[in-house]
């Protein structure tokens, strides 16, 4: 309670104004790039025994509150206009950008008109190899498989495993514990046939959980609020990927999209997007590919001399009605401001 009290105190009694004055002053006016998944209905997001509500995941009024929010205390741009910003050192109002990952059809049905209604830009990062198909990535299908299972437990003979699938929170807990076997002990190009192997049917989505057509994503490239990056192909981790795959993932979801939607691809959000996610050998593969952006989960706030291919993001919150202070505390790169000082204690 008390540090919700602190954080209230900081950002609307005027301490977050003048660190953020100071911060200007100081490296320029910054822009946080917001990123997100799914964008579901109200109602399932609260029911917490559903497959979707998986951490990441937004609802429709969040979104809706969360522009609304942002509205009083940023200017919000598309990622083109906040790397050309940058580029040019140009940043003089704090800004914001709204970027959601893995190309679900719910972004085109709930989120889109959202943008739509409010004038709002976004950009959507694409995994070009399951648009328009009834198939999930990888990481999509580990989860639909151990919601697909009837009993409260299953053993695996693969990896010598009992897991118990009492709630929906252990379901997601034995479907990441599975895709952190595979990625221990499997070569990415071969997640899938073991998948399949172990799951059969099982691994297929629900239609509830396709991703966008080919139809719908052409309209959404046709838009001028709409920017359309490349999420890899596949959604494979790039780190645990060969040189030679790695570049099929970068470049084979660039190429495909650029095909299809007859667009170019300029910006790009790598898959799982920590630190240790991409290195040089990406990003040169990202250049080649006349891609000028690439952005990250690293958390904080962007300004003028960041590494364009290297772009900091903060994550959606699920409960943005219920802590406004909590949201802006995050968006705002505070954590980060006040890291110095908690390293020199």
């Amino acid at each position: 309670m008390l540090k919700k009290v602190i954080k209230w105190i900081f950002i609307y009694c005027g301490p977050w104004s003048i660190a953020r004055l100071f911060k200007r002053r100081q490296s320029g006016a910054g822009i946080s790039i917001l990123y997100g998944h799914r964008v579901l209905e109200d109602q399932v997001i609260a029911n917490k025994e559903d497959s979707r509500t998986i951490t990441g995941q937004t609802s429709v009024s969040e979104v809706i509150e969360s522009i609304k929010v942002l509205n009083k205390f940023y200017k919000i741009i598309s990622i083109e206009k906040a790397v050309e910003l940058l580029s040019n050192g140009d940043v003089k109002a704090e800004s914001a950008v709204l970027t959601f990952d893995d190309g679900f059809k719910d972004n085109f049905k709930n989120l889109y008109p959202v943008l739509k209604k409010y004038n709002i830009p976004a950009t959507f990062y694409i995994n070009a190899s399951v648009i328009g198909t009834n198939k999930s990535l990888w990481f999509q299908a580990v989860i639909n498989f151990f919601f697909a299972i009837k009993e409260q437990e299953i053993n695996i003979p693969l990896t010598g495993e009992s897991y118990d699938l009492s709630s929906a929170s252990k379901r997601y807990q034995a479907a990441f514990g599975f895709m952190r076997y595979l990625q221990a002990n499997h070569k990415p190009e071969e997640f899938h046939s073991v998948i399949d192997e172990i799951a059969g049917e099982k691994c297929l989505p629900v239609e509830s959980d396709y991703h966008m057509s080919w139809e719908e994503l052409e309209i959404l490239a046709n838009d001028p609020l709409i920017t359309i990056g490349a999420h890899s192909y596949n959604h494979y981790p790039l780190s645990f990927c060969s040189e030679d795959l790695s570049n099929f993932e970068i470049s084979e979801s660039i190429t495909s999209l650029e095909k299809k939607l007859n667009i170019k691809i300029r910006h790009f959000s790598y898959p799982r997007g920590h630190i240790e996610d991409f290195n040089e050998h990406h990003i040169a593969c990202l250049k080649s590919n006349s891609v000028i952006s690439g952005v990250s989960t690293i958390r904080g706030v962007n300004r003028v001399g960041e590494d364009m291919h290297r772009l900091k993001r903060v994550g959606f919150p699920q409960n943005i009605s219920k802590d406004r202070v909590d949201f802006l505390w995050h968006i705002g790169g505070i954590p980060q401001m006040l890291q110095p000082l908690k390293s020199s204690k």
